[in-house]
């Protein structure tokens, strides 16, 4: 899918642009192509890609606005396995309300990330914030979060595992750093919107350090941005559209607003390409409506070969329609013979046939239109893929450099630990 269609995408988009992934596959591709033609920008608190340049984004910025804070702490809570299950949201969402409050008085006091970190460690440090919200912060928003800390013991410790869990990558210093960008690192989002621009988010949504919340939050940022600079534009339209290029989103974490993008994004100038291994991988992520919603909602649907999942298939059979065949049967007896032609109704692919679909083609379901076998071709067969490809090859140069020498700091840490045991 890389090869054959997200690198193409990619590469060709003519407007700003946002690309997920939890592998550097597609950055080291496109990277240099992009800068091309606009900034490139890579959020990566995980050090997954091996880009000295990375963005550093506060989770804090912008949360002296409550609103921006309560909107930011549930896109947060969303992209952690406790937003992601099914059975916990009514503790998913006395998280989030715990998580903006702390992310307002982190704004308002000016104590950024630091504070976020060591007060989302304990219930009782975070009685600091308490007071810097009933100096600072907004009205009845510090008596909310001393009711949680001082009332009912299983609340606060369900609510608290909640935050811990969110904020706990915090506690690595390479995220953290990545969150705690210096004076004049700020991300300029309506800058982002009007040329040409690129931002990668890279990280996962499991394991150790996973930043699936934090990641999720920053595409909540730029796209809530993006609707308000799309409505106060003629036509109610972004001038040059956004692009979202999802790839392997639903490992990364869960976008609740990633079912009304599909739905309305289209009408305001957001384009959105969300790649899967499998329909189920929504179901997952999100829920099965909402996966059918997505799905639904895709006007081009792009499908390749190799699926397993059956019911999913007999969709896509049933979605591509039947076709006419005539079967013409002769007989022969004694008397002579005689012609039988019937007309027959099948399926246009059967699902068998698209499952071994081969890898250089693509199904192709738009709108109303029939269904189209598309030959789909890799980025090296590009015309200007002998400048992708030097540009890739450099690019993976300086991520070895950088690879090494986190390995080697790695080897270093272990060394001293093993003369100080």
């Amino acid at each position: 899918k890389g090869y054959r269609f997200i690198i193409n995408a990619i590469l060709d988009w003519d407007g700003p642009l946002i690309t997920t992934s939890t592998r550097n596959d597609n950055l080291s591709a496109t990277m240099r192509e992009r800068a091309r033609v606009g900034d490139v920008t890579v959020f990566d608190p995980q050090e997954l890609t091996g880009i000295r340049s990375a963005l550093r984004i506060s989770p804090v910025a912008g949360c002296e606005d409550p609103l921006i804070a309560d909107q930011r702490g549930q896109a947060i809570i969303a992209g952690t396995a406790l937003g992601a299950s099914k059975t916990n949201q009514e503790w998913a969402q006395v998280s989030s309300s715990v998580l903006s409050r702390l992310l307002h008085a982190a704004a308002v006091s000016g104590r950024g990330t630091d504070a976020l970190a060591r007060w989302g460690s304990n219930p009782r440090l975070a009685l600091e914030a308490v007071g810097v919200l009933a100096n600072q912060g907004t009205p009845g928003w510090s008596e909310d979060l001393d009711a949680i800390i001082n009332g009912d013991e299983k609340l606060l410790a369900n609510s608290w595992f909640g935050v811990f869990g969110a904020l706990r990558p915090l506690s690595i210093p390479a995220i953290r750093k990545a969150m705690t960008p210096g004076p004049g690192e700020q991300f300029d989002l309506d800058a982002f919107l009007v040329g040409s621009n690129s931002l990668y988010l890279v990280g996962t949504g499991a394991g150790a350090g996973s930043v699936g919340g934090f990641l999720g939050a920053v595409l909540d940022d730029i796209v809530e941005t993006a609707r308000r600079k799309a409505l106060a534009s003629v036509g109610s339209r972004l001038d040059l559209p956004l692009a979202l290029i999802l790839d392997e989103i639903a490992n990364m974490f869960s976008w609740p607003a990633l079912p009304r993008i599909m739905a309305d994004g289209g009408g305001i100038g957001i384009s959105t390409i969300v790649v899967l291994q499998a329909l189920s991988q929504a179901e997952t992520a999100w829920s099965r409506s909402e996966a059918d919603t997505i799905w639904s909602a895709a006007t081009a649907k792009l499908l390749l070969g190799g699926a397993s999942d059956v019911d999913h298939l007999r969709d896509i059979e049933s979605l591509l329609g039947n076709r006419r065949i005539r079967n013409t049967g002769h007989s022969y007896n004694d008397n002579g013979s005689s012609t039988n032609v019937q007309n027959e109704k099948v399926p246009v692919m059967t699902l068998d046939e698209i499952r071994r679909m081969p890898e250089t083609v693509g199904l192709l379901a738009y709108r109303n239109r029939r269904g189209i076998l598309l030959d789909l071709r890799g980025w090296t067969d590009r015309d200007d893929a002998r400048q992708v490809s030097a540009g890739k090859k450099l690019t993976e140069l300086d991520q070895q450099v950088v690879f090494a020498e986190q390995y080697q700091a790695a080897l270093d840490r272990r060394g001293s630990a093993g003369e100080g045991n």
